[in-house]
């Protein structure tokens, strides 16, 4: 999401000085903003688990998406179209590390709902790297919905849809003036919906779980609502 954020903003906002900072973990993102080192910061937050920072900040949502799961192309679910989380239960899954906000402890509640705890698992998060240990069966794992799989991988959404993530547009309040806002989240939310379009794994999902007749809720995208902007 990053480069075309970037790109459009040097487009819209040409007086607009941005210095780009990368952080995994939306808790320490917080932590930075609390501390005066970071004007604005793209994070995430999870149903149930709403971010928590000061009166110092503010936040605002960009889009709400289901997570998918990310497979070997020879997995014996592979042929599936949707695949129902407990029978994942005997894979190993590489699991992105504490983001300071709720995960993975959101992964680990939904394998319990589905009555299960993982046989096996792995810290990892760099997605390149993951989708080659992916691609040559090695375990499987909880992915965005916009990802681009590489050859021997197959994205899939998870029966039920147990689990969920918004992502989140946060600021300090002092830092940050109103019109800035505004062009931020306007091109986050934009850039954020092309890549929701892109993604033909996400819209055969969107195309099954909700009607035609639901459609305009989509904003365009053929998304509904609770996936594209809330």
């Amino acid at each position: 999401m990053v480069p075309m954020l970037l790109d459009a903003l040097r487009e819209a906002c040409p007086d607009l000085t941005v210095s780009v900072s990368s952080v995994y973990a939306t808790g320490h993102l917080l932590e930075l903003l609390e501390a005066g080192e970071l004007d604005a910061a793209l994070g995430v937050d999870y149903p149930g688990l709403p971010v928590r920072h000061s009166s110092a900040l503010a936040h605002r949502a960009i889009n709400t998406v289901p997570i998918f799961v990310a497979i070997h192309a020879g997995h014996p679910l592979a042929h599936r179209i949707e695949v129902p989380l407990e029978e994942l239960s005997e894979d190993t899954w590489f699991v992105a590390s504490d983001d300071g906000v709720g995960w993975p402890g959101a992964f680990y509640d939904a394998c319990r709902s589905a009555g299960f705890t993982p046989a096996g698992t792995h810290e990892f998060h760099v997605l390149d790297q993951l989708q080659s240990m992916i691609a040559k069966g090695l375990g499987v794992t909880a992915v965005q919905p916009t990802v681009r799989p590489v050859e021997g991988v197959l994205v899939k959404p998870l029966a039920g849809d147990p689990l969920w993530q918004r992502h989140l547009l946060v600021w300090r309040r002092e830092l940050v003036d109103a019109a800035v806002v505004e062009a931020l989240h306007h091109h986050a939310v934009r850039t954020y919906r092309n890549l929701l379009a892109q993604a033909p794994h996400l819209q055969k999902w969107a195309t099954r779980t909700y009607a035609p007749a639901r459609a305009p809720e989509g904003h365009g995208t053929g998304l509904p609502a609770r996936a594209s902007c809330v």
